[in-house]
């Protein structure tokens, strides 16, 4: 298991109690198994907010998440569209797709009325949510996904922080390790 030490200073939240889930992965691919393993953890309502640098992989899981929930269209960065909403098929979950990198805080996501998106019968996923922080709803699921080294550029760890979670956090360790036997 992958330690905060072994990653230098890492933003927690100063909650007692809140613990950190790190999870590597190594391609593309991993990545967006990562998503799809997630999203069958996550229930009608949660947030999720994605930060890391440009290139990271926030996209990535964002697509693997929207797999999982068995949406209908390609998950593409919304950038330029601040939102890209997902409809799912059948029992599936539609996907709220969230880009808010080009605003200047919290107020602005909130004076758009974007906040009403939390909460619909979907799932959010915000990426750059550190910019919106003051806005996102307590339980908040945060991720922060970082490129471990310039020699191995498809190599991300991923921190996961969940308030109240810890239980479904424990899952998708399990589930995983379950993913990648041997390695």
């Amino acid at each position: 298991m992958i330690s905060d030490d072994d990653f230098g200073v890492i933003p927690v939240p100063s909650r007692p109690g809140l613990h950190a889930l790190h999870l590597v992965t190594v391609s593309a691919e991993e990545t967006a198994l990562l998503g799809l393993l997630l999203a069958n953890l996550i229930k009608p309502g949660t947030v999720i907010s994605l930060d890391g640098d440009l290139g990271a992989g926030k996209t990535v899981l964002a697509r693997g998440i929207a797999d999982g929930l068995g949406c209908q269209t390609p998950v593409a960065s919304p950038t330029f569209t601040l939102l890209m909403e997902h409809p799912a098929t059948g029992s599936g979950l539609p996907l709220y797709h969230f880009d808010v990198y080009r605003l200047k805080s919290g107020d602005d996501f909130l004076a758009l009325g974007l906040d009403d998106y939390f909460y619909r019968d979907g799932v959010c996923i915000v990426e750059w949510g550190t910019l919106i922080e003051d806005v996102l709803p307590l339980e908040t699921l945060k991720i922060l996904i970082r490129l471990t080294a310039p020699q191995t550029p498809e190599q991300r760890v991923m921190t996961f922080f969940w308030p109240e979670h810890e239980q479904e956090l424990a899952l998708l360790e399990r589930s995983w390790q379950d993913a990648r036997p041997g390695v």
